[in-house]
């Protein structure tokens, strides 16, 4: 498994984007590889934590077209990706 740890600010209030997530969602369950996404939100600041099945999904992800949108997005700014590798054996003790 391999993780992405994505992080963006947005200028929209987040009742405002709701549909378009909704849709990127909907989306982001198609991308070969995608396990699981935890959305993240704190005022302004949105993200999430995302799961494939290895790193060469995840890198296919991050260098795809959702993640192109994000970074094109009129209202989204301050993109961070970040890539991690993911200790199953530690994740299986914490029921991850």
């Amino acid at each position: 498994m391999y993780a992405l740890h994505i992080t963006f600010t947005s200028s929209a209030p987040a009742e405002q984007t709701r549909d378009g997530a909704v849709a990127f969602a909907e989306a982001l369950r198609t991308v070969p590889g995608f396990v699981a996404k935890t959305w993240l939100v704190n005022g302004s600041h949105h993200g999430g934590f995302y799961l494939f099945t290895d790193r060469a999904a995840a890198e296919a992800y991050r260098d795809g077209p959702l993640v192109d949108g994000l970074r094109r997005h009129p209202a989204f700014a301050d993109l961070e990706v970040r890539g991690w590798d993911v200790d199953e054996s530690l994740g299986a003790l914490t029921h991850a």
